[in-house]
């Protein structure tokens, strides 16, 4: 070694692990993906038909990526099985290299290569390139069979992982702007002022047969109730002028655990300006009557049905309907790993970046023969080895699974 010579970093052999494109995951959940898209195209096709969206999102997301599959599954299956395969037989034609590779750099940690033993380093590093390089082009050349696949997967994946399910809402009156279905600190329920933003204002409907449950978002041990009394409720199924019951229990919230089913579920509407009402009181609906004033904690209370302003609710931002919450779970299975499988679109990078790797590989160990350096390879071979052999088996499953006749 040259005394005070610069001592130059040696790169990698060939990584495998940030090459996301590479991974063994991506091809398995590429599979994976397509057949649950394959199994769901229907239900969800059918669900839709007869939804109307809050949030079209998912469902635009959805739209574009089986219309990707489909397209897929009739012209791009076998293409992208080439490109599965093409992982293992790189797998399986490179250990032997490498092992030989290894077996030359092992010296080299303590002197400096000669020109020789460079050369027969550089001989493997570029064999080994070209291979790579070999299969990027391959992989440019078919990208087209997964790039729309990927694409639409991707944004698939974007918008399911940005999406929640069934996100809180405010209750508010529109009679009264700024105001909304909330609870003291008593656990009363009142109206709140929404320039107060208070957690207390912000609810989740949960389906409950024909009805929901509102869960509190400060709170979700909390849900809404109205007290049940069993002398009252009869009285409530008579409509006016024949009914003898005009009022019924303040609404509060309290412990789910604690709480009778039937006192914790509504009746609401996903249309505006609805009644809200327990499934007990067929007559009665919640009110805020603001006989003290519209105000901040003016008190919510249980009212005779009458079709006042005072009665009618509605939801900010629009209640997602039952059935976007169902079209939501039949289309969660593929749209979970669409960000995964968005990788694959990088293919032909991917393998630039093992060919670039190794090439810069053979250039550094030509550069310490000539200034008299050792050569500390900042990768294992071992680790390679492994990384490949780990990457070709769940290829190996991919390109199974893969088959035209699938």
């Amino acid at each position: 070694m040259v005394a005070g010579a610069e001592v130059l970093p040696a790169p990698a052999l060939a990584p495998v692990e940030p090459l996301s494109a590479l991974e063994t995951e991506a091809w398995r959940l590429l599979c994976l993906m397509a057949a649950e898209g394959r199994r769901r195209a229907a239900p969800a096709q059918d669900i839709a038909r007869v939804t109307w969206f809050s949030d079209p999102s998912l469902l635009n997301a959805w739209t574009d990526f089986a219309a990707a599959a489909q397209a897929w599954d009739l012209g791009g299956r076998g293409k992208t099985r080439t490109l599965a395969e093409d992982i293992v037989s790189y797998a399986k034609d490179s250990p032997e290299l490498y092992r030989r590779l290894a077996a030359l750099m092992a010296p080299l940690k303590a002197r400096a290569p000669s020109l020789e033993e460079a050369r027969a380093c550089q001989a493997i590093l570029d064999t080994l390139a070209r291979a790579a390089e070999e299969r990027g082009r391959r992989a440019g050349a078919l990208g087209e069979a997964v790039a729309p696949l990927a694409k639409a997967a991707t944004r698939l994946g974007v918008v399911f992982a940005g999406r929640e399910r069934n996100p809180p809402v405010r209750i508010v009156l529109p009679h009264v702007p700024g105001l909304c279905l909330a609870y003291d600190d008593h656990g009363e329920a009142c109206a709140s002022d929404m320039a107060i933003f208070d957690k207390r204002q912000f609810w989740t409907l949960e389906p409950s047969g024909e009805a929901y449950t509102l869960v509190s978002a400060a709170d979700r041990s909390l849900v809404l109730i109205v007290d049940q009394d069993e002398e009252l409720i009869p009285l409530t199924r008579n409509p006016p002028p024949f009914t003898f019951a005009d009022r019924g229990p303040r609404p509060r919230v309290a412990r789910r655990e604690a709480t009778p089913i039937e006192a914790a579920r509504f009746l609401v509407s996903v249309s505006p300006d609805l009644y809200l009402q327990n499934v007990s009181y067929q007559t009665l609906a919640l009110e805020c009557p603001g006989e003290g004033g519209w105000r901040h904690g003016a008190p919510v209370v249980t009212r005779l049905k009458r079709g006042g302003s005072t009665q009618r609710w509605a939801f900010e931002p629009p209640l997602r309907s039952r059935q976007e919450l169902i079209f939501h779970d039949v289309v969660a299975p593929a749209a979970i790993h669409g960000l995964e499988v968005g990788g694959l679109n990088r293919l032909a990078d991917d393998w630039a970046a093992v060919a670039d790797d190794l090439r810069a590989g053979a250039a550094q160990v030509q550069a310490c023969a000539e200034r008299e350096q050792p050569f500390l390879a900042s990768g294992s071979v071992v680790d390679v080895l492994d990384s490949w052999r780990r990457v070709a088996g769940e290829a190996r499953n991919a390109s199974t699974d893969l088959s035209d006749e699938d």
